[in-house]
């Protein structure tokens, strides 16, 4: 059996096995000492949490009761906004066309930044396209802005 040592501060009996299981739990296994828990992880995802859960049981047994829930937001702006969104929803004739556009236009963005992702990491063409950039921009203000009769 192995033999089991008091700690002088709370009087308890703990086992040098398992402190060195501690040890080995705290450390990588280089003989490094664990790095301290992050600052804020645990203090101010629980008290979200309970909160969260709290208001969702309330709601359900309010619903179970025959009570209208409370709203989840009572911003009334936001409310005003999503109110004015379904509305404008339910005025569009073809909601298939309207989805598969949204769909569409979604993909079409995320493709795009990919093409100019590719492009940024080569190692010539960020630099020649900024280059351009700046020439057009010059170009543009010389010719649509600096002179008054040809202002837009």
């Amino acid at each position: 059996m192995a033999p089991t040592v008091a700690s002088p501060a709370t009087g308890a009996v703990a086992s040098p096995i398992a402190s060195d299981l501690g040890k080995a739990a705290r450390s990588v296994g280089l003989g490094l000492p664990a790095l301290p828990p992050l600052p804020g992880l645990a203090s101010h995802g629980q008290p979200r949490v309970a909160s969260f859960c709290k208001r969702l049981a309330r709601n359900v047994v309010s619903m179970a009761a025959g009570e209208p829930a409370a709203p989840l937001a009572d911003n009334a702006e936001l409310t005003e906004f999503f109110n004015g969104l379904k509305q404008e929803w339910d005025r569009v004739e073809d909601k298939y066309a309207v989805t598969t556009l949204a769909v569409a236009a979604t993909l079409g963005m995320w493709s795009a930044g990919g093409v100019v992702s590719a492009i940024d990491r080569l190692p010539v063409v960020p630099g020649l396209m900024e280059v351009v950039g700046i020439g057009y921009s010059g170009w543009f203000a010389y010719k649509n802005l600096l002179f008054k009769p040809d202002r837009y």
